[in-house]
């Protein structure tokens, strides 16, 4: 029996003894207990009523003849109230005058007629009497030592109580002298107070305990007396209202929940009501609930209401509610698969993107997430389409929707659907710029002016367009001039680009022939200083920071977001000490005449410098991942690396790390870091990329040769691609012999075997 079951079993019997006293009390025994003492019994628990001053008004006669007190009135006697629980006992006792049984004992009589007055009393739920009592009166008593007190108990398992001794003296003293369960304890005055703890009792473990107790006044043999007192443990039952549920289409014998909750020690359970179709059964030992016959159907009936009967030994039956629910089954399949969808860019609204393919009797199609913009729609047959203008390839590519489909007696399921973007050539080139626009008179026919770059987010090659073709010519997105110059002066021209369907406004250009070659001044290196360590690796407690650069003649000027300095000299000094760790930019333009160059250099600032790492030649990468320490090697992947000049520099690029080869995230998050167009997407660069900067160069112009040792074999009808962070991906145009490949055993592009070819040797 659990806690909660003996709370509820305390608070009935509570409710149950309260109801049985609530009439008024009475007397139901008056004995003489001894020579000047009279006992009195009363058939509940009393106390003084607030009238009583605890003096009893006392008559004792025979007919008309009075032994104690007159006709008209009583003597009055104190009263003491014997073992009282709480202030409530059923016992009083009257203790008389000395000689007031004189006259009664000296008339021969066995009995006299006792009249008590002023006997106020009133019970636990304050129902009193004030009423005079007539009872017959024994003058006789026994001098020998009795307990008066009911040597039967009873008590609900789980349930402790308190019964109060009481003997024909009540000066007696109790003691207990025989306790086997040691559920039994004496106190109270004259330690006339039994507790059993009955809080561990079970009516199945255990169904009675005993404990035998002593009474005495002194040392003869009728001055002791002993008492066996035994507490029978009362089964009761207990079953509440309980709701099951099980399966439509059970099967035979399937179980309907875990055997009913019960307490008490219980014979049998059987179901009473409720069983009118015969669906189920009852173990009548375990109470277990099981399906009887095949037929619950949900669409039928939802519920059923039985009514289960438990009996017992010695016990009162009960019976409860159970409440039976039939749980749905879906008994509908649907299905929906993920699938891929292809719409144009700019679609009308109501377009049709494309059905998902769904089966089973479908009722509704929902897009429950991915259109937090509202550009789709699905209707009732699972045709996606366009909800509303504005669908741009350059802003979003990708769409992922999820669609619902539910049906009638049927679990709903759910699909990804992905709505790619078919980029079309909706924009037109804007934005031409172009890299130098000066040549040195007396230069040949072809030599490069400079490059043009110009914006243009739709994919494919531009093609440039110049004015003046008599003078000048493009090819490969380089102006060239036409014819040897032959003085001194300036050529204004304009310059178009198209992307096969759109042409840019025209874009107007000065070239200036000059005596002698203009430049714009190089950055070739920067070099950076904490203490004794070295290279673009900085730590929080390492002290200030020196960054120097070797570059042109010309004004200089350092600018950082991360750093509060500036500088206008070659060297730029910090402290970082106060910056938050991460990713840091540093970034330097040089100014001379018309011409500048800029250049970005990332630093990595940690907390505290690694210890024992070193970088020996300042490239950012940790020796102990080096082949080398040579400045002109870069590693790429195990043993394989990027090699330039011996006269050069060569460093991870802005946006890679420890590497010179980089993936398709390093790009991405590049371009998010610095607020760029996603130019990232090419769906042909399944390959290696490689990105890495040559410093040492020391003009415009200048160029250095620089060998990959690629990771894997070309594979056959590979691209070679270039990336630039203006126009995103384009083809590497191959001529005169700027990019050369060759095969060779060793698989070491320093080997002298093998013979280098022009372009790349793929297959």
């Amino acid at each position: 029996m659990n806690t909660l079951n003996h709370f509820i079993i305390s608070i009935l019997l509570i409710l149950f003894a309260s109801q049985a006293f609530a009439v008024k009390p009475t007397i139901t025994t008056i004995e003489r207990s001894g020579n000047k003492t009279i006992l009195i019994t009363f058939d509940q628990p009393v106390k003084p009523h607030p009238l009583s001053d605890n003096l009893v008004g006392v008559k004792l006669y025979s007919d008309t003849t009075y032994y104690l007190g007159t006709q008209h009135s009583g003597t009055r006697y104190s009263t003491k109230y014997i073992n009282p629980v709480n202030d409530y006992s059923q016992q009083m006792e009257i203790t008389l005058g000395d000689d007031s049984f004189r006259m009664a004992d000296a008339s021969g009589k066995t009995s006299v007629t006792a009249l008590l007055d002023n006997v106020y009393i009133t019970n636990a739920t304050n129902q009193y009497n004030l009423d005079s009592y007539i009872k017959n009166l024994v003058l006789a008593f026994s001098h020998d030592l009795t307990i008066t007190s009911t040597n039967n108990l009873n008590a609900n398992e789980g349930i402790s109580l308190i019964h109060t001794l009481a003997t024909t003296n009540t000066a007696a003293t109790f003691s207990i002298i025989e306790n086997t369960s040691n559920l039994f304890s004496l106190s109270g005055t004259n330690n006339a107070i039994l507790a059993f703890n009955g809080t561990t009792t079970n009516y199945k473990t255990k169904k009675s305990y005993t404990v035998k107790v002593k009474a005495t006044i002194g040392n003869g043999d009728n001055e002791n007396t002993e008492q066996t007192i035994t507490v029978t443990i009362n089964n009761i039952l207990t079953i509440n209202n309980q709701t099951l549920s099980v399966n439509e289409n059970a099967s035979i014998d399937t179980n309907i929940g875990n055997p009913l909750v019960t307490t008490g020690t219980i014979t049998a359970f059987a179901i009473t009501a409720g069983n009118n179709d015969g669906f189920f059964k009852i173990n009548t030992t375990t109470g277990q609930i099981q399906v009887a016959k095949l037929g619950l159907d949900y669409e039928t009936k939802q519920n059923y209401t039985l009514t289960v009967k438990i009996t017992g030994a010695d016990a009162e039956d009960k019976t409860a509610e159970i409440s039976i629910d039939i749980i749905n089954l879906k008994e509908n399949t649907l299905t929906i698969g993920a699938k891929t969808l292809f719409v144009d860019e700019n679609a009308l609204v109501n377009t049709d993107v494309g059905n998902v393919n769904a089966t089973g009797t479908i009722t509704t199609y929902t897009i429950t997430t991915g259109n937090n913009d509202g550009f789709f729609a699905i209707n009732n047959t699972g045709q996606i389409q366009i909800a509303k203008l504005g669908l741009d390839h350059e802003t979003k590519q990708v769409y992922i929707l999820t669609i619902k489909i539910t049906g009638t007696d049927a679990k709903d399921e759910t699909a990804q659907i992905t709505i790619r973007l078919n980029n079309l050539n909706d924009t037109t080139p804007a934005n031409i710029t172009l890299s130098k626009k000066n040549i040195v008179l007396g230069e040949p026919a072809g030599t490069v002016i400079g490059t043009l770059f110009a914006t243009d987010p739709d994919d494919g090659d531009l093609i440039y367009t110049v004015n003046d073709t008599n003078n000048f010519e493009i090819s490969d997105n380089k102006l060239k001039i036409k014819q040897v110059t032959t003085e001194i002066r300036t050529y204004p021209i304009t310059i178009t680009a198209n992307d096969s369907l759109h042409t840019s406004e025209p874009q107007s250009f000065n070239i200036t022939i000059t005596a002698t070659y203009i430049a714009a001044p190089v950055i070739s290196q920067f070099s950076i200083t904490q203490g004794e360590n070295k290279g673009p690796l900085i730590s929080k407690d390492g002290g200030e920071v020196t960054v120097s650069a070797s570059a042109g003649t010309g004004t200089y000027a350092w600018s950082s977001a991360d750093f509060s300095n500036t500088s206008t000299s070659k060297t730029f000094v910090f402290n970082p000490q106060s910056v938050n760790v991460g990713t840091r930019t540093i970034t330097l333009k040089v100014t001379a005449g018309d011409f500048s160059s800029e250049r970005v250099l990332k630093l990595k600032l940690v907390d505290t410098y690694p210890n024992g790492r070193t970088d020996i030649n300042g490239n950012g990468i940790s020796d102990s991942k080096e082949l080398r320490n040579s400045n002109n090697e870069l590693l790429t992947t195990t043993n394989k690396k990027i090699t330039s000049s011996g006269d050069t520099r060569i460093l991870p690029s802005i946006m890679g790390e420890d590497s010179g080869q980089l993936t398709p995230d390093q790009l991405k998050q590049y371009r998010v870091a610095n607020h760029l167009s996603d130019y990232t997407k090419d769906t042909l660069t399944t390959g290696d990329i490689y990105s890495y900067i040559v410093e040492g160069l020391s003009a415009t112009g200048d160029f250095t040769q620089v060998t990959i040792e690629l990771s894997t074999p070309i594979p056959a009808n590979a691209v070679l691609r270039q990336y630039s962070l203006a126009t995103g991906w384009r083809n590497f145009v191959v001529g005169n012999n700027n990019i050369q490949s060759k095969i060779n055993t060793s698989n070491v592009c320093t080997d002298t075997d093998g013979t280098w070819q022009t372009g790349l040797i793929t297959g």
